[in-house]
C-alpha cells in the first residue's frame, strides 16, 4: 500500500527517500516487508507524500499498529506465501470479529475439511492440499487475544448449488453451518437465490474487527490473485448486503434445512 501511494504521488525511490530524509534501500525494504515501519513512521511518510488526507491513510496507520510476530502455526507456511497473503493472515490472526461473505463459495473461515479438499485443487492450483488444510484449520481454530473469535456469516444460496465430486460433502458442510448457527459465537444468514444481484456482492470478502478499537480492515478474495487487503472500507458493502439481501436468521435456517433435506 505504501508502494501504491508513492507511485500515485509520482515519486521514484530516490525522490521519496529525499523527502523522507532516509536511505532509498530502507524504503525498498519497508515496501517489500523486510523492514518494519511503525504507525508514526507510516503517518510521516504519508504526510511527506502529500497523502495524509487520502481515505486509505487511516487504514494504513491502523495496520502499522498491528505489526507483531506471526502466530507459531503461520511461520512454517510463510516461505511459500506472497507478502500480501502473509499480511492478510497476520491481520486476520488478531481479529476478534470476522464478518465473512461468500458468493458461489463457502467462506474460508467456515469451510469443513471435506469441502476444502474438494475445492482446493481449483482454488489453489498446484498446491499441496494437506499443507493448505493445515494452514486453514489453524486459522479457523485460532483464538485472538485468547478468546473465541466471533463469526458473522452471510452466504449466497448459489454456493450450495456448486457440484462436488463426492455427494456427501455438501450435506456435511450445511450441517456444519447449522451447528455454527446454534453456537453462541456465530450467526449464519443466507442470501436467497431470488434476491436482487448487484456487483459489490459478487465476490468473497471479509471485514475484520479488533478488540478495544473501532478499527475495521477488509480482505478481498480473488479467484486468481488470492487474498488481498482491501484499499477501501468494505463495511459499507457488508451493511448493504445485510440490510437489503440477506434473509433473517430464522429464514436463513429454513433455507439451510431445506437444502439439507434435498441433498439427503
Amino acid at each position: 500500500m505504501l508502494m501504491a501511494v508513492r507511485e500515485v504521488a509520482g515519486l521514484s525511490y530516490d525522490e521519496a527517500a529525499a523527502r523522507l530524509g532516509c536511505e532509498a534501500d530502507w524504503l525498498v525494504r519497508v515496501e517489500t516487508g523486510f523492514a518494519v515501519a511503525g504507525p508514526q513512521e507510516v503517518e510521516r511518510i504519508l504526510v511527506r507524500y502529500g497523502a495524509r488526507e487520502a481515505r486509505v491513510a487511516d487504514t494504513m496507520i491502523d495496520m502499522a499498529r498491528r505489526v507483531a510476530a506471526p502466530p507459531p502455526w503461520l511461520a512454517p507456511h510463510t516461505s511459500r506465501m506472497s507478502a500480501a497473503g502473509r499480511d492478510v493472515l497476520l491481520v486476520e490472526a488478531e481479529a476478534t470479529l470476522a464478518q465473512v461473505h461468500g458468493f458461489r463459495l463457502i467462506p474460508y473461515l467456515v469451510q469443513t475439511e471435506g469441502y476444502f479438499r474438494e475445492i482446493a485443487p481449483a482454488a489453489f492450483h498446484g498446491c499441496d492440499v494437506g499443507q493448505e488444510w493445515d494452514l486453514l484449520s489453524h486459522r479457523q481454530s485460532h483464538r485472538p487475544a485468547g478468546v473465541t473469535r466471533l463469526l458473522d456469516v452471510i452466504i449466497d444460496e448459489s454456493a450450495f448449488e456448486v457440484r462436488l465430486k463426492r455427494p456427501e460433502i455438501m450435506p456435511d458442510q450445511i450441517r456444519h453451518l447449522l451447528a455454527l448457527a446454534d453456537s453462541p459465537h456465530a450467526t449464519v444468514r443466507v442470501i436467497p437465490l431470488d434476491a436482487a444481484f448487484w456487483e459489490r456482492r459478487g465476490h468473497n470478502f471479509d471485514v475484520l474487527s479488533f478488540a478495544g478499537t473501532t478499527d475495521r480492515i477488509g480482505v478481498c478474495y480473488y479467484p486468481v490473485l488470492g487474498a488481498e487487503l482491501a484499499s477501501g472500507d468494505l463495511y459499507d458493502a457488508w451493511t448493504l448486503i445485510e440490510g437489503n439481501s440477506a434473509a433473517d436468521l430464522a429464514q436463513s435456517r429454513a433455507i439451510l434445512e431445506r437444502r439439507l433435506a434435498a441433498l439427503s
